[in-house]
């Protein structure tokens, strides 16, 4: 197996620029870079796939570069956007740029580089003489990333873009022998600038090319990575390990097989094996159960998917009464909540608030039965009131209807 054909079986490889070059780049182990975008202070799932693509990279002998746009983070990539980015604030795309080198650091052992070295001594009329005189406006006004955004309107900030990353690859081409650049395949017009540079620079005979990935999409065609609540972090303090747990244990038949190939480094026959045990009997979510276990523990730990196995088992056996404190927020934060602007509820008006109960009536017949307890008391009473001080924590209660339904009040 190669490089390539691992990604062909992995459903991963989108496009290639050129076929022979790519082959040179194989049989010469070559040099290659993936790109991380400096917009937040965290990666996501979407970026873990390439995260993962770096670590094949050097399972199968070549030299990756992880390169985190410091310069280009502070324009702004158009790709995919239909509107102009919210431009990050200077110091605030340093500080990302830091914590994004930290987390590569974490998760793949690599060389990272910050593009902003390539500019750090490069004036303007440098790189308008020696690089914008290279391209053509024309042949940027062809580019889909450009072309889409011109009835809607694109800064010159925005419009330069294509031209900045391009001369990346190049320089990274001519001073750290990168032969590939790998990305989205939103960043197909990028790429081939790239090469489009490095052909005028260097001539017809270069052995640069880019390869695509898939953006990875679910059965229904949404796009994974993304919830309600947003994307899939892999800090913890925006995205607790927990909710990571429940968000890939709960993805569907349809698409764990899919999951399984693009998020984890199992070897295909034990991918083959697991499908075909979860497709004898899927009640048991076997593939789904491997997916969580290895996704979260290379992100997390050991330790932390453990503890989201016993908060999981706690609340699918209704005995979440059973954790600690953290354990039981951790819990609480992945299921229905109300946020409380007041010190204090009557009882009735809280459970319909919550989402508990559709009325008050409803109410006070739950209560009757005695089947509403508030932080593990039973409420007997519909003149009680749910107040901030008995609160846990002074940070949040918690609402159990019957046997196993759970809903969390923030206040």
């Amino acid at each position: 197996m190669s490089f390539i054909a691992e990604l062909k079986w992995r459903g991963l490889l989108n496009n290639i620029t050129n076929q022979t070059k790519i082959q040179y780049f194989e049989e010469q182990h070559g040099g290659t870079y993936i790109g991380f975008d400096p917009s937040s202070d965290s990666l996501h799932l979407g970026n873990y796939i390439m995260i993962l693509i770096l670590r094949w990279l050097k399972k199968f002998g070549h030299k990756p570069i992880a390169v985190i746009g410091g310069a280009t983070g502070q324009i702004g990539d158009p790709s995919g956007k239909k509107t102009e980015r919210t431009m990050l604030d200077i110091e605030k795309a340093k500080k990302n740029v830091l914590a994004i080198q930290e987390q590569l650091k974490k998760y793949a052992d690599v060389e990272i580089f910050d593009n902003a070295a390539i500019y750090k001594n490069t004036t303007l009329f440098d790189f308008l003489r020696n690089v914008g005189k290279l391209i053509n406006v024309n042949y940027l006004l062809e580019k889909d990333i450009i072309k889409s955004r011109l009835e809607s309107g694109i800064s010159y900030s925005e419009f330069s873009y294509n031209l900045i990353q391009g001369y990346d690859f190049a320089w990274l081409y001519h001073h750290k022998s990168i032969v590939l650049q790998i990305g989205g395949s939103d960043q197909w017009g990028n790429i081939t600038t790239g090469i489009e540079i490095i052909r005028k620079m260097y001539g017809d005979n270069n052995h640069a090319c880019g390869l695509t990935i898939s953006l990875l999409t679910k059965a229904d065609g949404s796009k994974f990575g993304k919830t309600e609540n947003g994307a899939i972090f892999l800090d913890k303090k925006y995205t607790s390990p927990f909710m990571m747990y429940q968000f890939l244990y709960n993805q569907s038949d349809a698409d764990v097989d899919k999951l399984l190939k693009c998020l984890t480094m199992l070897e295909q026959k034990d991918i083959k094996d697991i499908i075909q045990k979860h497709n004898n009997a899927p009640f048991k979510r076997i593939a789904q159960t491997r997916l969580t276990q290895s996704v979260l523990t290379d992100i997390h730990g050991e330790h932390e998917y453990q503890r989201c196995l016993k908060i999981s088992n706690a609340l699918f056996k209704g005995n979440i009464e059973q954790l600690e404190v953290n354990e039981l927020y951790d819990a609480l934060t992945s299921l229905p909540s109300f946020v409380a602007t007041e010190h204090s509820y009557n009882i009735t008006d809280l459970l319909v608030l919550c989402g508990a109960c559709i009325s008050k009536s409803e109410s006070r017949k739950l209560i009757q039965t005695n089947s509403i307890y508030v932080n593990n008391k039973l409420i007997n009473s519909f003149d009680t009131n749910i107040n901030q001080s008995d609160s846990i924590n002074n940070k949040f209660s918690y609402i159990k209807k019957g046997k196993k339904n759970y809903f969390l009040i923030k206040w």
